[in-house]
């Protein structure tokens, strides 16, 4: 991933796979919305997350009902489902076709990637809407493509950064308004693309700064190991080792949500040719960590959008990505190993120089 220009895509595209269910993008639906004969609208979510939102002209029928509302549904129409962030909808869409439905589709991302891209005036899930003990926060850098992460204990207003950029104003915003104190500030690995900013926002809060121990990172850090937990207030990020990206990666696990870094992407997971990477080891952390954990799990990535060649979007779920992403569906062990190690981009220009930086402080 070069800091200086866009990489090219990979070129091992996923083929079509027969039973594979059509997405359709949050854009295009809009225009098919406004057109002549649009397609039949299907929420199908729970009664309670439903009530927050949902799309103008649909209709309700939650996937736990699906089996007996099947009948009254029409076979001569168009049927587009969603959900909050696309899971739920593939089963749907899934069981549809299963029952003899011609024209079914998924919508992409679900209402949370719909009401971002195309309507912003429609109530969105709340990136902190995890209930009164808990705060999830997104920060996205959209000139370099990343993404880091605030959590925190909003009854003991204690939280934890993951993945800080280079300008700390942001964080050290949010922990100002908040009345926050910071328990932590995690780096899921090292990174190749941009500089981490670790150490500025440690000399400004005293946070310690937690990394897996198989670093080399020279500055004064705590170091993680698998199972180990990072406690802010009453919650814990649990700690994965997932190596293959990088040779120190770590994926965070909080309640049904993880934090991947690059070792899974939305759409993709990170090339292994930087930092001591090994695509056989990413091969066992997706399999053997990732990949095991529910498919409702909700996934947070440290990259995103056309910089990195990937989709402009925040957040998936492992069972949306399962089904979707290119990097898991190359159908076999020696397939993705492959994948991993032919055609991709020269490394970037900058690769050894932002190492180097964000090893030594």
């Amino acid at each position: 991933m070069s800091s200086n220009s866009p990489p090219a895509p990979h070129p091992y595209v996923r083929p079509p796979r027969a039973g594979a269910v059509p997405l359709i993008a949050p854009r295009v639906l809009r225009q098919l919305l406004d057109g002549e004969g649009p397609p039949l609208l299907i929420d199908v979510r729970p009664l309670p997350e439903r009530r927050l939102a949902h799309l103008p002209g649909d209709r309700h029928l939650p996937l736990e009902e699906l089996v007996a509302g099947v009948a009254s549904l029409p076979a001569d129409r168009a049927i587009v489902l969603y959900d909050h962030l696309g899971f739920r909808a593939r089963r749907a869409a899934e069981f549809l076709i299963d029952h003899g439905f011609g024209s079914v589709a998924a919508l992409e991302g679900g209402i949370e990637e719909y009401a971002r891209v195309v309507d912003p005036g429609l109530a969105r899930y709340s990136g902190d809407e995890r209930g009164s003990d808990l705060i999830v926060r997104q920060l996205p850098r959209p000139e370099t493509g990343c993404l880091a992460y605030f959590v925190g204990d909003p009854v003991a207003r204690v939280g934890v950064v993951i993945d800080p950029g280079q300008d700390t104003a942001p964080y050290q915003a949010l922990l100002a308004e908040g009345d926050w104190k910071l328990a932590g500030i995690v780096e899921t690995h090292t990174h190749a693309d941009h500089l981490a900013g670790h150490s500025a926002l440690h000399l400004t809060t005293d946070a310690p700064i937690l990394v897996s121990h198989r670093s080399p990172a020279q500055y004064p850090h705590q170091r993680l190991t698998e199972g180990e937990a990072v406690r802010f207030g009453s919650q814990e990020l649990v700690v994965l080792e997932t190596p293959g990206h990088t040779q120190d990666h770590l994926t965070l696990r909080l309640r049904d949500q993880i934090f991947t870094g690059d070792t899974l992407l939305l759409g993709s997971c990170g090339r292994t040719d930087l930092a001591g990477g090994s695509p056989e080891r990413l091969w066992e952390s997706l399999q053997d960590r990732l990949l095991r954990l529910p498919r409702e799990t909700e996934v947070y990535p440290a990259h995103y959008g056309p910089l990195h060649a990937l989709p402009d979007r925040y957040v998936s779920t492992l069972g949306f990505e399962r089904a979707t992403n290119e990097a898991l569906n190359q159908g076999s062990r020696e397939a993705f190993l492959r994948y991993m190690t032919e055609g991709w981009p020269p490394k970037p220009a900058r690769f050894d120089e932002i190492v180097a930086s964000n090893l030594a402080a």
